[in-house]
């Protein structure tokens, strides 16, 4: 068990790194959206010889990332309703049995709200990971021009 301290820290952690990743991934986007629109008009206007491969991949990619996060965020929400239900069991044998609690058990409900609260912060930067490590990847790809290009080549 944690101390307070070092859970506080780690929830305001948390929460920072989520941020940060929010705006990297903000503009990483940028970047993508603006490389990927010429593929997309270009295949608009001449599907015939559009690019498929970054085509397909724009919606594969989203599609994978997106159902990690679900699955991240499923997860997280099965252990937090676990730890509330546990919350509420203990606060209600608490007020049925009519007297103070013991410390014990004071420590263990005071130690399952802080995992309770350190897991419903971590869990947006836990489900923002596979979206924000697809799209940075991507901008940074995408930024490289691709060898044909730089040949002077088109493509």
């Amino acid at each position: 068990m944690p101390t307070p301290i070092a859970a506080w820290w780690r929830i305001w952690t948390d929460a920072a790194q989520t941020g940060l990743r929010v705006w990297e991934t903000m503009a990483a986007s940028a970047v993508v959206i603006d490389q990927r629109m010429p593929v997309i008009d270009a295949g608009l206007r001449n599907p015939w010889t559009a690019d498929h491969v970054e085509l397909t991949a724009m919606v594969t990619e989203k599609a994978q990332a997106f159902a990690k996060a679900g699955d991240s965020l499923a997860h997280d929400m099965t252990a937090m309703q676990g730890l509330w239900l546990q919350a509420m069991q203990d606060t209600w044998s608490i007020t049925a049995a009519g007297r103070v609690p013991s410390p014990t058990r004071i420590a263990a409900g005071n130690d399952r709200a802080m995992r309770l609260a350190a897991g419903m912060i971590g869990a947006g930067g836990r489900a923002l990971t596979p979206i924000h490590a697809k799209a940075t990847a991507n901008a940074k790809r995408l930024r490289t021009p691709r060898k044909d290009e730089r040949s002077g080549s088109a493509r």
